[in-house]
Order: structure tokens, then sequence, then C-alpha cells
């Protein structure tokens, strides 16, 4: 009797927990799913000169945060004379709420073509975002349709590479809400305006350096049916990080689909998902994704090349140099940069501390402030100069002004550029490989042979570590480097030259 009373007492505590977890279950609502987005938007990417893989991340979620959309990308193509597939239908537009252009497609010139993606804005009502280079798109096909499409008539641009002086021109625009009056970019490619068309109302100005002139950078026009927004801002991915960068657009590509109100913010159901670290930038911060350079990330080493990255992304480990002093590492990027107090007398280096004799070298690098070149040292050894431990004597592949080669501390100068490496210079990152074997050093700059030179003395050529130049300086300057995936005993072939 006492053994059933006592399991007559727990089946009845069993019983009181299983309805007291039933009433709690009812008390606490399950999580609500995501709302489904209510704007559909097309982006078409692709072409020459620019960093798509990781901009279709910048642009598609980044923009979702800002406004309740969701994304087709068409991604072909990776010349200026690539004619995307899907404009060779007269409906291609058919399905979508507005349509993201943030392609480079410069050497078309077929009219008809050109102007059957134009209709599908013009002749649907369907709204374009148009940015950077796709105002540089379809130049050469002998039609304004296009230009009349994006507003305004662009052919060129000034160095890139310069932080842009922008100035908020459309002070009550509810685009333009939060955009400082005046704003410098991280970075910038400024695009010489030629002309504007009669319904394009300014948004911004950035000022030219080379032309002296104050160059409209954001703007909105309508054409035929359509609204559109553009923006020559968006060459360099650290602009398109920034909040004044992705806030804009997003306001302007919802004005564009009518969902903005007048208060500059979205209509109601049409925000986004809340601004946050894109997928990249969470990869980035826990260590999962070493560099921003996802160009090198994606070049095809030849078959049989054991890759290595030189760079973590995250710290010196395998360097030695001036860290902290002269080298730092901002968002998987190293950064070379003096200031005029603590300009380096000798020209200083980051080296590796392990040598290398044959190998193959892909990065990405830039200059950012001051003239003076940059270089990737090799094939010599550590060098201390005037009290500089940590100086160079060896070859010096140039970069990006005064392109060619040098042996340093021994025959100075000993390959000058003929001209190629200037002209296959974007002003901004450009794309390198650097394949060294035996006495021979080959150079491709943004998938251009540019240099391919022989040591007469190849006594010279020996195994040491490679150097990143902060060149000897009286003046602040700044240089950055990413990527840097090196291949031993590489194939006798370059990887990165694209076949004509």
């Amino acid at each position: 009797m006492k053994n059933r009373s006592m399991l007559t007492g727990m089946m009845k505590y069993l019983v009181a927990v299983v309805l007291m977890v039933g009433l709690l279950a009812e008390a606490v609502p399950a999580a609500a799913p995501q709302a489904k987005a209510k704007l559909k938007g097309l982006l078409v990417t692709g072409g020459c000169c620019h960093d798509y893989e990781r901009q279709i991340q910048i642009i598609t979620e980044g923009l979702s945060q800002r406004a309740s959309i969701s994304w087709k990308v068409v991604y072909e193509g990776k010349d200026r004379n690539t004619k995307v597939s899907i404009y060779n239908n007269p409906d291609w537009s058919k399905g979508y709420d507005v349509v993201v252009h943030n392609e480079c497609y410069g050497a078309i010139q077929d009219v008809k073509f050109v102007e059957t993606i134009v209709n599908g804005h013009k002749n649907t009502g369907v709204p374009a975002l148009v940015i950077h280079c796709s105002m540089h798109s379809y130049r050469a096909a002998q039609t304004d349709e296009w230009r009349k499409l994006l507003g305004v008539t662009s052919r060129r641009h000034e160095k890139g590479g310069r932080k842009l002086k922008v100035t908020r021109v459309a002070d009550q625009d509810p685009i333009m809400k939060g955009f400082p009056k005046n704003w410098t970019s991280p970075n910038g490619e400024l695009y010489v305006i030629e002309n504007i068309w009669p319904n394009t109302r300014p948004l911004a100005t950035a000022h030219g350096v080379d032309t002296g002139k104050d160059h409209l950078c954001m703007w909105t026009n309508t054409y035929g049916k359509a609204r559109v927004f553009g923006t020559t801002l968006g060459h360099h991915n650290e602009t398109m990080l920034t909040d004044e960068w992705l806030d804009t657009v997003g306001r302007g590509l919802l004005w564009c689909c009518g969902k903005l109100a007048k208060d500059g913010e979205p209509l109601a159901g049409y925000a986004g998902t809340g601004k946050g670290p894109l997928s990249f930038q969470k990869k980035i911060a826990a260590g999962g994704e070493p560099t921003l350079a996802s160009w090198t990330q994606g070049v095809k080493f030849a078959k049989g090349e054991k890759v290595a990255s030189l760079f973590n992304g995250k710290d010196f480990t395998g360097w030695e140099g001036h860290a902290g002093k002269y080298f730092t590492i901002k968002d998987g990027v190293i950064i070379a940069r003096n200031t005029k107090d603590n300009a380096p007398p000798v020209s200083t280096y980051l080296l590796t501390k392990k040598k290398y004799r044959n190998f193959r070298l892909v990065f990405e690098g830039r200059l950012v402030q001051s003239k003076m070149h940059s270089g990737i040292a090799i094939w010599g050894k550590k060098f201390e100069k005037n009290q500089e431990k940590f100086s160079y004597q060896g070859h010096l592949v140039m970069f990006p002004s005064n392109w060619g080669f040098y042996d340093l501390y021994r025959r100075n100068s000993i390959y000058r550029d003929p001209g190629q490496a200037k002209k296959a210079d974007n002003g901004g990152w450009n794309q390198m490989e650097i394949l060294a074997i035996g006495n021979r050093i080959r150079l491709a700059v943004n998938g251009k042979l540019v240099a391919d030179w022989e040591d007469p003395k190849p006594e010279l050529c020996e195994a040491g570590p490679v150097g990143l130049q902060l060149h000897s300086n009286r003046v602040p300057q700044e240089v950055h480097f990413r990527g840097l995936l090196i291949a031993e005993n590489p194939g006798d072939t370059m990887v990165t030259v694209k076949k004509k």
C-alpha cells in the first residue's frame, strides 16, 4: 500500500509538471518567422576593373539591411566586351521591382543591344539604380539612349586612389537624410561628368583635383516611365561599406520604387532587416576569412602548385619589421604608413622570416598618400643602413609609381618600365603577379604582362625574404597590401594574364 501511495503521488507530480510546461509554452510565443521581402531586385554585375565578388555581398546584404528586398544576381564576364545574356530577351526586366546596374562593359558597340537594355526600364517603368562603372558602360555604342537613362554622360575619370571631398547639394531631399553636408570618402575614383541630362536632379558633388571642377556624384533621374538613382561613388569596397554610402543608396533604391517617405524613412513594411556586419565581415571577425582581397582568393594557380598565405589577416605572425611604428593591420590589410614627424630616413621593410627562391606571388597593392613608389623586395637579405636594421639589399619590384626593377644598395635601376605598367595601373587597388624563377622576373598588373626581364648576373639571385617597402621620405605616405598568396617552385607560366 505504501508503494502504491508513493506511485500515485509521483504520477500526480508528473502530471502537474506537464501541465506547467504546457502553460509556459502558451505564455511564451514562438519566435516569429522573418517577414518575406516585399521587393524583388535584380543585380547585374561584372566586367573589368572591380572586385565584383565582394561587391555582390556588399550590395545585396547591405541594401537588404536597409530595405525589404530579395535578390537575383546575374554576374557575367570579366572584361569590357561581355554582352550579358539576359539582355537578349526584350522582356529581361519583367518580374522585378528594381534593377541595380553595377557593371563595366564599356566596349559594347551593338546599338540594338543597348537599346534593349534601356527599353527594359524606359518602356516598362522598372526602376534603375546605377553604380559607378555603369556610367562608363556601353560608351562605345553610337547612341545616347543609355546615357539618357543614366541622367549623365561620362567617358573618363580622374586619377584614382584619392579620398574624395563630397558635398551635399540637395539639403531637403529625403534621399539625403543623414548624409553630412561635407563628407570625405575613404577612397575614390572620380568620374568626369561631361553632360547632365534635362530630368536629372543633383544630390551631391565631389571636387576634382585634376579638372579643378565639382562633378556630380549622386543624383536622381526620370526617363520614360522609369525612375533612376545614380552614383559614381563605388569603385572601392571601403567606400561602399560606409554607412554614408549604403544608407544613401538604400534610400535611393526605396525612392526609385516609390517606397521612401518624405521624412527619409521607408514606408510601412518596407524597412530592411537592420544594420549590422555583413557575412564576410563576420567571418573576418571570427578569424575564418583572412583578407578582404577576394581577387587573390579566386586566382587559379597552376596545377600541382601548393599555395600558402604570407599574411593571416590578423597579426604579423611570420613577419619581422617595425610593427606598430610603420606597419599596422586593419580589416585584413597591411598598412605601411609614416607621418611627417617619423618619416623613415632609409627605406624600411616588413620582412618574411622565411626565405624564398623560385616562387609565384599574387597580391593587391595601392598607393594612398604621397607619390613615392613602394615595392616588393625579393632575392636578397635584411640589411642595416644608417641604424635602420630592417632595410634590404636585393631586387625590388616597384609599384605603383616609377614602375620597374631596382637592385637595392648595389646596381640601382636595372629595368625601367617602357610605359606598359603605367598604362595598366588603375590608380587604386592594382592586382599583381610576380613570377620569379632562376634569374627571370615577370610582372603582371591587372591581367596584363608588363615586364619580363632576365638578370645578367644570376649569381645575385639568391633565396631571401619577401619584403614590403615603405620608402624613405620626408612627407607623410601610406601604402596598402592585401592578399599575398605565394607558391614555391611554380610552373613556368603566368596565371593572371588575360588571354587576348
